[in-house]
């Protein structure tokens, strides 16, 4: 548990508290330190210049200075003395709700956003394409990428390879937005130049 960060309906301030923090912790450990970011939650794009950032509950839909930018959460990550960084995103950066709505009232329209790239040791798992919405799966009361990332975790009881992770996740969330939502969402991987080659076969932890 004392390894453990765990922020509900996070500030701006709670989210750069908590990097901080990890960075601190990141820095103690010399090297030894791997990190797991989970988020689930609003993403928002600038609509000038596609850039997707974590909307926080104190932030506004209309103004990307009030989110946290996801490109320098990955700057900030990637520069940490670790083995690696995995980050799980249940998020959409097109400005759309889950239930299929617009936080922007006035803007009927997704954006599509544009994917940030990872640098260091990261490698990002998203619930969805730029264009698309992360819906939920309001029978099991999760988002559909969370359900089935912690189904497949749960039933390995973590001992499974990032590469088989994703593809679980990326087929059984396809296949149940089309049935439970009627729309098809797609999760997406990014991953780090340094890691191009061997991501597939790390571990979480």
């Amino acid at each position: 548990d004392k390894s453990v960060i765990y922020l509900e309906n996070a500030t701006y301030n709670d989210m750069k508290f908590a990097i901080n923090r990890i960075s601190e912790i990141a820095k103690a450990f010399s090297g030894d330190a791997s990190i797991i970011v989970y988020y689930s939650g609003h993403g928002i794009p600038n609509e000038a210049t596609g850039e997707g950032f974590l909307l926080p509950v104190d932030g506004y839909g209309t103004d990307t200075s009030t989110a946290l930018s996801i490109s320098e959460l990955y700057k900030t990550i990637s520069d940490l003395p670790i083995k690696k960084a995995t980050m799980f995103m249940d998020a959409c950066f097109s400005g759309a709700k889950r239930d299929g709505g617009m936080l922007v009232a006035a803007r009927g329209v997704a954006i599509k956003a544009k994917a940030a790239a990872p640098k260091g040791k990261i490698v990002v798992l998203s619930a969805a394409t730029e264009d698309q919405t992360a819906y939920p799966y309001e029978e099991k009361q999760h988002g559909l990428m969370t359900y089935f990332l912690l189904k497949k975790i749960q039933s390995t009881q973590g001992k499974v390879n990032i590469g088989e992770l994703f593809n679980y996740v990326e087929t059984n969330v396809k296949r149940n937005s089309i049935i439970e939502n009627g729309k098809l969402q797609t999760p997406v991987s990014a991953v780090s130049p340094v890691l191009a080659n061997s991501w597939k076969e790390l571990t979480i932890w």
